[in-house]
């Protein structure tokens, strides 16, 4: 087998994880939000749907190695944000701080996870991980 079709294979695996990434951060934004609307008729339904989504986040957890100590302060993350483009993941106020600190010095934020080529950091990239505060908060 060629190293260019590994390197191509290992892209679209690559590619695939992080739609599998959006796919359930947007089922569960949709589940969050069902949960805060809905009226006590519905908690057997929420419940069975909590049940479910917990079950696949134990099993996403354990298919992949999830880091949750913050490049930045190099500790646990207390609200982790998401960037959408790179998919790292760092603690909101940290990552807050060193953007709001580049943007003073005219200067661009390189993600800090060591080895990843996002050059450029932003806070429109960043989403709060739900699923990962929750993973933490169980801990």
């Amino acid at each position: 087998m060629s190293l260019s079709a590994v390197h191509s294979t290992l892209s679209s695996l690559k590619t695939c994880q992080a739609d599998i990434g959006t796919g359930m951060d947007i089922v569960t934004d949709v589940a969050l939000d069902v949960a805060e609307t809905a009226g006590t008729e519905n908690d057997a339904v929420l419940k069975k749907l909590e049940v479910m989504m917990l079950e696949y986040e134990d099993v996403a957890v354990t298919q992949s190695e999830v880091n949750f100590t913050c490049p930045l302060t190099q500790v646990e993350m207390v609200n982790p944000m998401k960037n959408k483009k790179c998919n790292h993941h760092y603690d909101r106020d940290a990552i807050m701080g060193m953007i709001k600190a580049r943007q003073n010095q005219k200067k661009k934020l390189r993600c800090p996870v060591v080895g990843c080529g996002n050059t450029d950091v932003k806070q429109g990239d960043l989403i709060l991980d739900q699923i990962m505060k929750r993973q933490i908060q169980k801990r």
